[in-house]
């Protein structure tokens, strides 16, 4: 069950800088992101249950409303607890229309980690390539998550071993983005990997997802989630063992860096200026001591 946590709760939790992620959804256009960022609201307690993957709330424009996409980003604060420890997870969602690519851009200068959303039937498309080399230039380490993974078994009605060659193929082709656009220094400790738990699955529409750590800890298995779906499944029970925010807020937490770490490698980047003058290094130092206080 969520427990809320109120403002001067929230303070407290920040106060401890390793217990703060900075995240934004990226995606191509209509493979699910805004709709999974319903359900981590939802699991924070900003909006209701009821209405997480319909509700859009990130979407607070008439025009996102009536087009049923993202045009400006939004950003939101939530709770997380996993285990014992709690954290404060800063969320963005991004546009995923490639005419908003620049506002992508700046979003990614705001944060340390990026959830790449990736419908688990149409793959990686070209947006999603384009959204991922922005994440990459902008020293922006992203995890995956493979959406829509219904569809595999109601529309494609996919075996449990072509259901994982399928998943393995877009793991795949999202590694060799990253092996075309990392800088070297990144191309192999960024890899996503389903082994590791960088890589998740999941419906956000149905509001359940898991990885390799769920699956160890909850004992699901992908015959577990095929059955769901069946005449004589419940996809609630799926569900209540793997809710959408433990796998999604779980991987973030642990893939993603806190500020004071990412900003080592991410500052000097994001600054133009010469990185060798007496002052941009005294600049640099204090901006790593205050995020470490």
């Amino acid at each position: 069950m969520t427990k809320y946590k109120s403002t001067s709760e929230v303070m407290k939790i920040i106060s401890d800088k390793d217990k703060i992620r900075n995240f934004g959804v990226i995606a191509h256009v209509d493979h699910g992101k805004t709709t999974m960022s319903d359900s981590l609201l939802a699991h924070s307690g900003i909006i209701s249950p009821s209405t997480a993957g319909s509700a859009l709330a990130m979407d607070s424009m008439k025009a996102e409303q009536e087009r049923g996409i993202t045009i400006v980003q939004a950003n939101v604060t939530l709770h997380y607890q996993q285990d014992d420890d709690d954290y404060v997870i800063n969320m963005i969602d991004t546009p995923g229309h490639v005419d908003f690519s620049g506002r992508v851009i700046r979003s990614l200068r705001a944060i340390d980690g990026a959830v790449v959303v990736c419908d688990a039937v149409e793959g990686i498309m070209t947006q999603t390539e384009t959204v991922t080399r922005m994440s990459l230039e902008e020293r922006v380490r992203p995890v995956l998550y493979i959406n829509k993974i219904d569809r595999l078994i109601k529309e494609l009605r996919l075996t449990p071993e072509k259901m994982q060659e399928t998943l393995a193929g877009v793991v795949a082709n999202f590694n060799e983005l990253i092996d075309t656009y990392a800088e070297d220094e990144y191309k192999e400790k960024w890899k996503v990997s389903i082994q590791d738990g960088s890589v998740t699955f999941g419906s956000a529409k149905d509001k359940w997802a898991i990885n390799v750590d769920i699956m160890k800890k909850k004992g699901v298995t992908f015959n577990d989630v095929i059955e769901a779906y069946s005449d004589s499944g419940k996809v609630e029970d799926l569900v209540e063992k793997a809710p959408l925010a433990e796998g999604v807020l779980g991987m973030v937490v642990k893939h993603h860096p806190p500020p004071h770490t990412a900003q080592k490698y991410r500052i000097p980047k994001i600054w133009k200026g010469d990185l060798e003058s007496d002052t941009v290094k005294h600049f640099l130092l204090v901006m790593i001591m205050v995020l470490q206080l």
